[in-house]
């Protein structure tokens, strides 16, 4: 059974609480009106038992307090008790009528009010109470009818009955449309949301106006769009660059393999066009293990955390790099070496000075030099790679940890380059929390700077110092 919506859910909530206000405050009205209107009948009560008192008091005989006025009988009905319990006196209408007698006080004065039930006169209020000095005293009994008391109450139910459901079934109908009203947005964020596609990632909510929650609401999700979008154009762009960089081995070894079946050849050359399909399938191998491990940086994939010792990293990346830098004619120097230690995933923080450190050697002509060193920086360890190769246009900078992009396309691929390394490098040093950076003056070098909290140790083997490995690699 679907829920309902959220208008008829507030509606009926803002109805709940609107009848159980409603209800409480007409009950509480109810209740106090009869209280008070009680209370003024006992006070009339009291008035005239004390005027039936004084006269009493002041030597008039109870018999001529059945003889006052007519107008007086006809709201209320006096009976005088004598000692014994006989009546002396009483008002015409209550003749015959049983009227109780509560216990009184010892003392005189007004004692008691109670409800009554007088034959036809119907429910009346009642005081009693003695008069006059001990031991004669009289008991005085007076009570008016509560007609007009239940009539007056009967009014208040009416207008209580008529007034608040329709009170009520109008605020609840006014409650229903304001929910409406301040839920259009929301519909029309609904809407307009079910219009956007991959086709059309471009289209963006319209705020209501007002700069409420809502509008809030329409603010996020529009940075949402404009993250998903940005997400779709870099996997549209990526999927194109990997298509392209794909098809061009696999053009070069289709065209080996046809040449060589077009016609007998020697050995020699069946040999060279081997060579050559190994060498474009070694390229595809490795372009196919980038795009793998950029794929599971995306997927965001737990890192192997354990301590790696940063130092270490670096010189065995820079070892690896020596031979390649000595058929370049590049001298590679390791400078002062800080020893620190990170939590992380020991191959991806290798592969990161692996690819900086080719980069450099690919880019750098013979006779030049790349340099590494690192320091301490706060709570941060700092490496650097400088070289003095052919550095990078200004216009480039911004883009040269995009994924297959090149500063120089012919020279990239002449080299093997897949246009991926930077973009990895990039990946795994901010999935360590660390930042890359680069500065570059075409002509004169560039320097790649990697910055990855870490924990600096004490390393009593002096290896911070300088020192030479195999290769080309020169001390400070």
């Amino acid at each position: 059974m679907p829920s309902a919506s959220i208008r008829v859910r507030l509606t009926a909530w803002y109805g709940a609480v609107l009848m159980v206000t409603v209800v409480g405050l007409g009950t509480a009205t109810y209740l106090l009106l009869a209280s008070s209107l009680r209370e003024r009948v006992d006070a009339t009560l009291d008035f005239e038992f004390e005027e039936a008192r004084e006269r009493l008091e002041s030597g008039h005989p109870p018999g001529e307090l059945a003889g006052a006025p007519a107008a007086f009988h006809e709201s209320f009905l006096l009976r005088v008790l004598g000692p014994g319990g006989r009546a002396l006196a009483e008002s015409p209408r209550l003749a015959g009528l049983p009227l109780p007698v509560p216990a009184t006080g010892a003392g005189a004065g007004p004692s008691a009010h109670f409800d009554a039930t007088l034959g036809p006169i119907g429910r009346c209020r009642v005081v009693s109470g003695r008069v006059g000095p001990a031991p004669g005293r009289w008991t005085v009994l007076i009570a008016t009818p509560l007609e007009s008391y239940f009539r007056e109450l009967e009014e208040l139910r009416g207008a209580l009955l008529t007034i608040l459901p329709a009170g009520l079934a109008a605020a609840t109908i006014g409650g229903y449309w304001l929910a409406g009203r301040s839920l259009a947005p929301v519909q029309r964020m609904t809407e307009a949301a079910r219009r956007i596609s991959a086709e059309n990632l471009g289209e963006r909510l319209a705020p209501a106006g007002p700069g409420d929650e809502l509008d809030l609401l329409a603010e996020t999700l529009n940075a949402m769009l404009d993250r998903i979008d940005q997400a779709f154009a870099a996997t549209r762009r990526f999927t194109a660059d990997a298509a392209h960089e794909l098809r061009t081995p696999l053009a070069a070894i289709r065209t080996e393999a046809e040449v060589a079946l077009l016609a007998p050849r020697p050995p020699e050359e069946y040999r060279e066009a081997l060579r050559s399909v190994v060498e474009e399938a070694d390229r595809l191998s490795r372009l196919a293990d980038r795009l793998l491990l950029l794929s599971r940086e995306d997927a965001g994939r737990a890192l192997d955390r354990r301590p790696v010792r940063l130092d270490e990293a670096v010189r065995e990346a820079a070892e690896a790099a020596a031979v390649a830098a000595g058929r370049a004619g590049v001298s590679l120097r390791v400078g002062p070496l800080c020893p620190a230690e990170v939590a992380g995933d020991p191959d991806l923080i290798r592969q990161v000075f692996d690819n900086l450190l080719d980069n450099a050697v690919k880019y750098t002509p013979a006779g030049g030099e790349v340099a590494v060193t690192a320091r301490r920086e706060g709570g941060r360890a700092v490496i650097e790679v400088r070289d003095t190769g052919v550095g990078i246009a200004g216009d480039a900078l911004p883009r040269i940890f995009d994924r297959f992009y090149r500063a120089d396309p012919s020279r990239s691929r002449r080299t093997g380059g897949t246009g991926l390394g930077l973009s990895i490098a990039r990946a795994v040093v901010e999935r360590h929390e660390g930042t890359i950076g680069v500065e570059s003056d075409p002509g004169v070098g560039s320097t790649f700077r990697v910055a990855i909290p870490a924990r600096f140790v004490e390393d009593p083997g002096g290896r911070s110092r300088a020192e030479s490995v195999s290769g080309s690699i020169r001390k400070n």
